[in-house]
């Protein structure tokens, strides 16, 4: 009986600890176990692993959608250059998806679309996550 009370202890530990986790932590969690389209529960409400912009490509593939997507992934790496955060890939995988687009590969352009909007909202949320830290290293 006494070997199993650490193990009992630290499963009463790692459930208040989860409780505490933030959404970001528990997504990243679950999509790190599961991948995408996996379904979880955070504090009573059901979401999926998927990022936004996975959910903007599943649209249906067609001209419309991928010239929509390649648009807003370029105004988002619009916003990501303005703060000085680009990713040098970026560019090359929007020059990519309007080259698919092009030649009539929708789902293709959206995909690489996404992707490149994915890496734009990542800059984006280091340039803040840099500067916050920033702030927390300055001494009162």
């Amino acid at each position: 009986m006494n070997k199993y009370l650490p193990l009992v202890a630290a499963l009463v530990l790692s459930s208040s600890t989860v409780a505490a986790q933030s959404f970001e932590d528990v997504f990243n969690a679950q999509r790190a176990l599961h991948g995408n389209g996996h379904a979880f529960t955070f504090e009573g409400e059901q979401y999926t692993t998927d990022h936004p912009e996975e959910l903007e490509a599943a649209a249906p593939a067609n001209a419309t959608n991928a010239k929509a997507l390649i648009a807003s992934a370029k105004a988002m790496h619009a916003e990501v250059k303005a703060v000085g955060y680009d990713w040098t890939l970026t560019k090359g995988i929007l020059k990519n998806a309007s080259k698919a687009l092009k030649a009539g590969d929708f789902q293709k352009a959206m995909n690489l679309a996404a992707q490149a909007k994915y890496h734009a909202r990542m800059g984006v949320a280091q340039y803040h996550n840099s500067k916050q830290s920033w702030l927390n290293m300055v001494p009162e």
